[in-house]
C-alpha cells in the first residue's frame, strides 16, 4: 500500500509539472505538492502545510481527501467578496459546503439537543457592490450556524487557522481537528444553553439566578462567534432555515459527498473521462424506507451512489455483500 501511494504521488507530481487539467492554475496561481516523510494524519498535515508553505492568501480552502463536489458551486467568489466586508469579519470565519450531516440542520439540532438555531441563522441577500469591499457581491442565501466543528471541505480565513485553530492544541500524528475542535465547540455551546436548577428551584441558565432569553441568546452568540463556522445554503436550494410545515417543495441538497474508501477502489478499465457521465443519485432500500427513527434520533439513514471517473466498486459479488451488510446494519439501528 505504501509503495502504491508513492507511485500515486509521483503520478500526481507529473500532472502538476505538466499542468495537465485540472492541475493548471489560473491567473497568478500555483500548485505545489508537499510530500511528507511519513503518515501525519489530517490535523498534523494541515499544520505542517501552514508551517512549511508561504501562504499569503487571505483565505484557504481545506479540502478533505474523501470529500468530493457533486454539484457546481456558483457562489464561491461572492462568498469571498462577502467575507471581505467589514460587517462579516466579527462573526464569519469559516463557511462549509452543505453535506449530508448538515442538511435540515436546524430541525435536526432542535430534535437532538433541544437547541433552536432559528434566531441565529443569518439570511443574506445582496445585489451589486458590497458596502466596504467595493466588490461585486450578488449573494442570496442563508448562513446556518454550526454547533460542531465538522471535518468537511470548507473555506476559511487564513488567520482563523494561524491565530486560532492551530494554536490551541499540541497536534500529534493521527489527530483530527474534528475530534479536537468539534467536541470542544459542542461542549461550550451546550454549556452556555443548558438549563440547571437555581437555589429557589426555578429553571435557570446558571446556578444563581434565572436568565432571560435575551441573555441566553447573547451568550450563544458570544461563544459561537469564537468559532465562527457556518454552512451556507444558496437560495436556489434553500431560502429558509427551516421549511414551513406544509411546504412540500422545500428541499436542501448536498454540495459535497463523503466517499467511503472501503467501498471503492481505483478503476481497472481504461475508459476515458469523456466516456464517463458524472451523476449523483440518492437510493433508499426497502429496509431503509421502513426504518422509523425515534423523535430524538440524530441519524440520517440513506445510501448514496455516485459515478466517479477513476473509481469503481469491488467485484459484483463483493459489492452486493457490502451493500447487504450495510442495509442490515441500518435496519438494526
Amino acid at each position: 500500500a505504501a509503495c502504491n501511494y508513492r507511485l500515486y504521488l509521483n503520478h500526481l507530481q507529473e500532472k502538476i509539472y505538466e499542468k495537465v487539467p485540472p492541475f493548471n492554475p489560473s491567473a497568478k496561481g500555483s500548485i505545489r505538492l508537499l510530500r511528507l516523510p511519513h503518515r501525519h494524519g489530517s490535523a498534523k498535515a494541515i499544520a505542517t502545510a501552514f508551517d512549511q508553505l508561504n501562504i499569503s492568501t487571505p483565505y484557504v480552502m481545506i479540502a478533505q481527501h474523501d470529500n468530493f463536489f457533486i454539484r457546481d458551486v456558483q457562489y464561491l467568489q461572492q462568498i469571498l467578496n462577502f467575507m471581505d466586508d467589514d460587517d462579516s469579519k466579527s462573526w464569519l470565519q469559516c463557511v462549509h459546503f452543505p453535506s449530508t450531516a448538515t442538511l435540515k440542520y436546524v430541525p435536526k439540532i432542535k430534535r437532538r439537543y433541544g437547541l433552536d438555531l432559528e434566531n441565529f441563522c443569518r439570511p443574506h441577500k445582496s445585489r451589486g457592490l458590497s458596502q466596504t469591499a467595493e466588490k461585486l457581491c450578488d449573494l442570496d442565501g442563508t448562513f446556518v450556524p454550526l454547533i460542531f466543528w465538522y471535518g468537511r471541505t470548507h473555506i476559511a480565513r487564513t488567520t482563523y487557522y494561524t491565530d486560532m485553530i492551530l494554536r490551541h492544541f499540541p497536534l500529534n500524528v493521527g489527530d483530527h481537528l474534528e475530534e479536537l475542535w468539534g467536541t470542544r465547540q459542542l461542549r461550550e455551546i451546550l454549556q452556555c444553553s443548558a438549563k440547571t436548577k437555581s437555589k429557589n428551584g426555578h429553571e435557570s441558565e446558571d446556578n444563581t439566578a434565572q436568565t432571560s432569553p435575551d441573555d441566553v441568546e447573547s451568550r450563544f452568540r458570544k461563544v459561537h462567534d469564537k468559532y465562527g463556522n457556518y454552512v451556507f445554503f444558496d437560495n436556489s436550494h434553500s431560502s429558509k432555515c427551516t421549511p414551513p410545515a406544509k411546504d412540500v417543495n422545500f428541499e436542501q441538497h448536498e454540495v459535497i459527498y463523503h466517499l467511503s474508501g472501503r467501498k471503492a477502489r481505483a478503476a481497472t478499465n481504461n475508459a476515458s473521462e469523456a466516456e464517463i457521465n458524472y451523476s449523483f443519485q440518492i437510493h433508499q432500500s426497502p429496509s431503509v424506507q421502513r426504518y422509523a427513527p425515534q423523535g430524538t434520533s440524530f441519524t440520517t439513514a440513506r445510501r448514496a451512489l455516485a459515478l466517479v471517473p477513476g473509481l469503481e466498486f469491488p467485484h459484483t459479488k463483493e459489492c452486493q455483500q457490502e451493500l447487504c451488510q450495510s442495509e442490515s446494519d441500518v435496519s438494526q439501528l
